[in-house]
C-alpha cells in the first residue's frame, strides 16, 4: 500500500490524537482518537500504511544547528550532546539527541526520554511501528530563499533560515518576525487564514498556501515527511528495527518451518518405536503438508531426503543464521545506516544488501564491524550520490 498514516500526537499521552490517513488522490480518513481504546482501533490502519509518522509538538524539542559537524558519525553525535547539554542545562542522561547532516551543516534535536518512552510503550501495546517521529517544525521544510509559517489560533510552528519552532502566542509572533528578517529569506509561506492574521513581515512578500486545519497539515505533513532529508527522532536505542529485518522474513520463516518440520519427523520417529501406529501415521501426515508449506519447490521430494540434502549442503541452515546473526548485529549498531532491501543467493551463501547512508564513514564502520566478525565484505558496484544521501550495495558471506 502507498498510504502514509500521520499522527499528531498531543503534549502528553493524556490528550487527544488527531490522525490523518493519506493516499495518493489526498486524504482518504481523518479523525481524532480521544482515548487509547480509539487509538488502538487505528492498529489495522496502521498494519496497511506504507509508511506511520507520528507528529511531537515541536516545544518539546530542542533544534541546535552545527555549521561544521564533524565527519565521523560518532564524533558528530558526542559533539552535539555536549553542545545541547550546556545549551539546555538538561543532564544528558535525560536526553534523547538524535543528529542529521543537512546541506553540509549539522542538526542535533533534543527530546526528553521520558517522552519517547511513553509513546514507545504505548505504540507497542497497540501494535503500531512508527516509521518515524518527528517534530511539527521540521515538516515544514521552506525552500532555502523562504520562511514557512503555520498560523494557529493559539501557536505557531515557524522554520527559516536553517531554524525553526513552535511556540504558543504572542510570544511565537515575535519570535517569528526575528527568524524571517533573516536576509537569506525572501518569502514568506504561510498557512493559516489571510482575513483575520496579522503579521509583521518586514516588508517581505506572503504567500497563503493553504489553511492551518488538519487535513491541510495532514497534507503538508505527509508530503514532507517521504523526503530523504526530514529528520527521524526514531534514532539509537529508539530506532525501528523492523524495517529492514522484515526484508529476511521469507528467508527465517522458511527456517523455523525447516526446524518445524525436522522436529515432526523426530516425532515421528519416536511414535514409530513407542506410540500406535495411527499415532505415527497421524504425525507423518502433519509432518509431509508442513514440509510442502514450507518448501513448495520440492513438494514431491520425501522430507527426510530432502532434509539430509539441505543440512549437508554449503549453504545450509547453520550457515544462513549464523550469517544472519552477523549481518543482524553489525547493522544495529549502525543508526545512520538504511536498509533499502536485501537479496540471499542461497547457492552461493551470500548476502546482497542495498544501503542508503549520510556519511562514507558510516559505511566503512559497518564494513569494519563485518569485517570484525569473520564475515567477507565487498563493494558491489560503487558508492553514488543520491539527492541528500549516498546509495551502494555490499555483499557480504561467511568468510
Amino acid at each position: 500500500m502507498s498510504e502514509t498514516l500521520i499522527l499528531l500526537l498531543g503534549e502528553n499521552p493524556g490528550q487527544p490524537v488527531r490522525w490523518g490517513l493519506l493516499g495518493p488522490d489526498g486524504v482518504i480518513a481523518a479523525d481524532i482518537a480521544f482515548d487509547m481504546d480509539a487509538l488502538a482501533a487505528l492498529a489495522p490502519r496502521a498494519a496497511d500504511a506504507q509508511m506511520i509518522v507520528g507528529v511531537l509538538p515541536g516545544e518539546q524539542v530542542a533544534m541546535r544547528v552545527m555549521p561544521s559537524p564533524p565527519r565521523v558519525a560518532a564524533k558528530f553525535k558526542a559533539a552535539a550532546m555536549y553542545l545541547l547539554e550546556d545549551d539546555l542545562a538538561e543532564a544528558l542522561d535525560e536526553l534523547h539527541i538524535a543528529v542529521m547532516r543537512h546541506e553540509g551543516s549539522g542538526v542535533a534535536f533534543a527530546v526528553k526520554k521520558s517522552t519517547m518512552n511513553e509513546w514507545r510503550e504505548i505504540f507497542s501495546a497497540i501494535d503500531i511501528h512508527l516509521d518515524m517521529m518527528v517534530p511539527d517544525f521540521s515538516l515544514l521544510q521552506p525552500a532555502s530563499d523562504e520562511g514557512a509559517i503555520v498560523f494557529d489560533q493559539r501557536r505557531m510552528i515557524c522554520a527559516a533560515g536553517g531554524r525553526a519552532f513552535s511556540a504558543d502566542r504572542p510570544l511565537a509572533d515575535s519570535l517569528a518576525e526575528t527568524l524571517v528578517s533573516n536576509e537569506l529569506v525572501e518569502t514568506i509561506v504561510a498557512y493559516g487564514d489571510p482575513n483575520t492574521e496579522r503579521f509583521d513581515a518586514g516588508g517581505k512578500p506572503i504567500r497563503w498556501a493553504g489553511g492551518a486545519d488538519d487535513v491541510s497539515l495532514f497534507k503538508l505533513y505527509a508530503s514532507n515527511a517521504a523526503h530523504n532529508d526530514t529528520p527521524n527522532l526514531l534514532q539509537g536505542a529508539y530506532r525501528k528495527s523492523q524495517d529492514w529485518r522484515g526484508a529476511l522474513s521469507p528467508w527465517r520463516r522458511a527456517a523455523v518451518l525447516a526446524a518445524a518440520c525436522l522436529v515432526g519427523l523426530v516425532g515421528v520417529s519416536i511414535a514409530d518405536g513407542t506410540r500406535s501406529a495411527r499415532l505415527a501415521e497421524q504425525l507423518d501426515r502433519q509432518a509431509l503438508a508442513l514440509h510442502r508449506t514450507a518448501f513448495p519447490e520440492a513438494a514431491n521430494i520425501n522430507p527426510r531426503e530432502h532434509a539430509r540434502r539441505i543440512l549437508s549442503s554449503r549453504t545450509a541452515g547453520p550457515v544462513f543464521l549464523s550469517l544472519t546473526a552477523d549481518v543482524t548485529d553489525s547493522i544495529d549498531e549502525e543508526d545512520q545506516i538504511q536498509i533499502d532491501r536485501i537479496r540471499y543467493n542461497a547457492a552461493r551463501g551470500e548476502f546482497a544488501i542495498n544501503l542508503s547512508f549520510t556519511d562514507i564513514n558510516d559505511l566503512e564502520a559497518l564494513k569494519a564491524k563485518l569485517t570484525s566478525r569473520g564475515i567477507g565484505v565487498t563493494e558491489a558496484g560503487g558508492v553514488r550520490r543520491s539527492g541528500a544521501r549516498y546509495i551502494g550495495e555490499l555483499q557480504v558471506s561467511a568468510s
